[in-house]
């Protein structure tokens, strides 16, 4: 195992540790649902993390979350679907980041529209099972998280430079527009 591996597992750690206490903030004054606190550290994570990792951390936080604290719920089923919401936008996020676009600003607008699809079809089909079946509550539960993904919009992209100037070892992790060359603070970055 090379340095780089080693600080992108370092990195990983850090950003499912955020993902699981960040949560916790916004839980403690009822605020969860509506500002999605958990999507904030992972979606900006993505943005320096290889797919693989990205993945990794949307599939395992929540899975932690819950052994922990409780939350995200079993029922009604909010863990498996944001299990599945975090892994997709984060593997998204890198791939896209790595692959096509490198504006953190395009691709975190890109990852929230592909995050409300998806999260739409979800309910649509699994929330009937549970009882939840007139269209209103399906659409409400997915316009609900509108405050957190206007923050994540205003957070995020800034997020993702401070960091990236900030944080010496982010820039020696990252990979370029091929997915395996090397490249050093960039600045055409963002």
């Amino acid at each position: 195992m090379n340095e780089s591996e080693i600080r992108r597992i370092i990195f990983t750690a850090l950003v499912i540790s955020a993902g699981v206490l960040i949560p916790q903030l916004f839980h403690l004054f009822g605020l969860g649902a509506v500002f999605l606190p958990m999507f904030l550290p992972l979606m900006t994570g993505a943005m320096f993390l290889k797919w693989n990792y990205a993945l990794l951390s949307g599939i395992v936080t929540p899975l932690i979350s819950w052994l922990i604290t409780g939350m995200p719920p079993l029922v009604p089923p909010i863990l498996p679907i944001m299990m599945v919401e975090l892994s997709v936008a984060t593997l998204f996020i890198s791939l896209v980041r790595i692959r096509l676009i490198s504006n953190p600003w395009i691709i975190i607008i890109l990852a929230i529209l592909l995050n409300r699809i998806i999260l739409l079809v979800i309910v649509t089909v699994v929330f009937p099972i549970f009882g939840y079946e007139h269209a209103l509550f399906r659409m409400a539960f997915v316009l609900s998280g509108v405050p957190g993904i206007i923050m994540q919009i205003i957070i995020i992209p800034p997020a993702t430079k401070i960091i990236k100037r900030t944080v010496p070892f982010i820039s020696k992790m990252e990979y370029g527009k091929n997915g395996d060359k090397q490249f050093n603070n960039n600045p055409k970055l963002f």
